[in-house]
């Protein structure tokens, strides 16, 4: 009971009590501190998928432009080449050919008009 009394152990109660009180606000504030930088930082990984995503949509929308693009060419380039072997073919048509050389023939212009099931190769 005299110890309530002492002067030092007040003092020593005063000094604990501020001590714990400074450590609880400052505890309090720095967890509201880093909570708020975890937040920036999630925001800030946020915007860099969504920056992420975006150029990714742009890559591919890119890339199907340039392969509708490359194929529009490219069937121009075929269509343009069938109508050419067949106005330079068109002369030996009334010509009067063999049967193999016409199969042949046949056989190449399936190929070449694209044809998948069309046997292509060097051996027939």
């Amino acid at each position: 009971m005299t110890l309530l009394l002492n002067p030092r152990f007040l003092i020593l109660l005063a000094v604990l009590a501020a001590l714990s009180f400074s450590h609880f606000t400052v505890y309090r504030k720095g967890k509201a501190t880093v909570r708020a930088e975890w937040a920036a930082e999630r925001v800030e990984m946020e915007r860099q998928a969504q920056a992420q995503a975006q150029r990714q949509r742009d890559l591919q929308r890119a890339a199907e432009l340039r392969y509708t693009v490359q194929a529009g060419v490219r069937e121009e380039f075929i269509g343009y080449t069938i109508k050419e072997i067949r106005h330079v073919a068109a002369p030996l048509a009334s010509c009067a050919l063999p049967d193999a050389v016409r199969v042949r023939l046949n056989a190449a212009a399936r190929c070449a008009g694209g044809d998948h099931a069309a046997p292509c190769g060097v051996d027939r």
